[in-house]
């Protein structure tokens, strides 16, 4: 029985307390080829700067390495934040990748920096690298992957390497605001809407509905294609997966407070001693996540993908154990090959 939607997995590469940056890649190589062999149609990673709890820093050195490891699934970033990198070391960067895996890469684009202010500048350089508008660096970088320059450009002649047809990867524009439905219909893109960052389901169907209305098809695209993006915990009771949504509750909380650690676990969640102030924090930020047991996760996507119009789901689960992260994927999978609830 097939899925009533393809299904895909955004990683951040969780860190969790007490395990080491090679066991983190590990486990995210292990879900990757878990997610290929379940099924799932995309492996994307995040991009994240200056925090402990995630290890998603360079996402295309992680995807080169699940490159080597996978056989179909398709591997993309979700996403590349623009403003951090200069146009042509991206494009360079992407048709590499997609010569170490042929016809399947994703390049997801952001507009957003990934991390706080001072840390999007150290990562532009004392220059303030990439100050021209979002819009901008997109032509650029299309410009770069294609080889194709308007007349007069400055850069026209400058090879984004390595060379070869078919190399550059459909685009994706990421959005959690509404702002890249446009960007994304105006140059033939796919949408990927990040409702694990805005949980507005009613924002995500408007941004859907102008992507939509407004979109021009293109060599990678003939039709308007929409992904959203939503934080899932899968477990086999309602209590296991509500338990499992606490070390998000305290890693948000951190965060909101300019705080730094590795991803905590339930016990460590348990134990931290919340102001009544901090409990609403972390319930808010709990509320985020789609988390129960197999049937009551799947009701809840269904009907997010009725109220979206999406054409994909992109699953994203940070729990402190691998396995437990990999056991929510196999168990979602298999709740969401049901038939859909009318």
């Amino acid at each position: 029985m097939s899925v009533s939607v393809p299904l895909s997995v955004l990683d951040l590469i969780p860190m969790p307390s007490g395990h080491d940056a090679a066991r983190a890649v590990h486990d995210s190589l292990q879900l990757a080829q878990h997610a290929e062999t379940l099924g799932y149609q995309r492996y994307w990673v995040a991009e994240h700067h200056n925090m402990a709890a995630v290890a998603s820093s360079v996402p295309l050195a992680m995807l080169a390495a699940v490159s080597q490891v996978t056989h179909h699934i398709r591997l993309g970033s979700g996403g590349v934040m623009l403003p951090n990198h200069a146009p042509l070391a991206v494009a360079e960067g992407y048709r590499l990748l997609s010569a170490l895996a042929p016809g399947r890469v994703d390049l997801g684009l952001g507009r957003a920096p990934g991390t706080d202010g001072r840390t999007a500048r150290a990562l532009r350089g004392a220059a303030g690298l990439m100050e021209q508008p979002f819009e901008a660096q997109l032509a650029e970088l299309i410009s770069f992957g294609h080889g194709i320059f308007p007349d007069g450009h400055p850069f026209d002649g400058t090879l984004a390497a390595p060379a070869g047809e078919g190399l550059f990867p459909p685009l994706w524009i990421l959005s959690s605001s509404g702002y890249g439905s446009r960007v994304a219909a105006g140059i033939g893109a796919g949408l990927a809407f990040a409702w694990h960052i805005n949980p507005s389901t009613q924002d995500a169907a408007l941004a859907a509905r102008i992507y939509r209305e407004a979109f021009r098809p293109s060599a990678s695209f003939a039709q308007p294609r929409v992904i959203v993006a939503a934080s899932v915990i899968c477990a086999p009771t309602q209590e296991e997966a509500d338990e499992l949504t606490l070390p998000l509750g305290l890693m948000f909380l951190r965060l909101r407070r300019g705080e730094t650690g590795p991803f905590p676990s339930v016990e460590e969640a348990q134990a931290y001693p919340y102001t009544p102030q901090e409990r609403a924090v972390v319930e808010a930020s709990r509320a985020r996540v789609v988390a129960g047991d197999p049937a009551t996760v799947a009701t809840r996507l269904h009907a997010l993908v009725r109220e979206t119009g999406a054409d994909e789901l992109m699953i994203t689960t940070m729990t402190h154990d691998p396995h437990v992260r990999r056991h929510s994927y196999s168990l979602l999978m298999e709740a969401m090959q049901m038939p859909a609830p009318p």
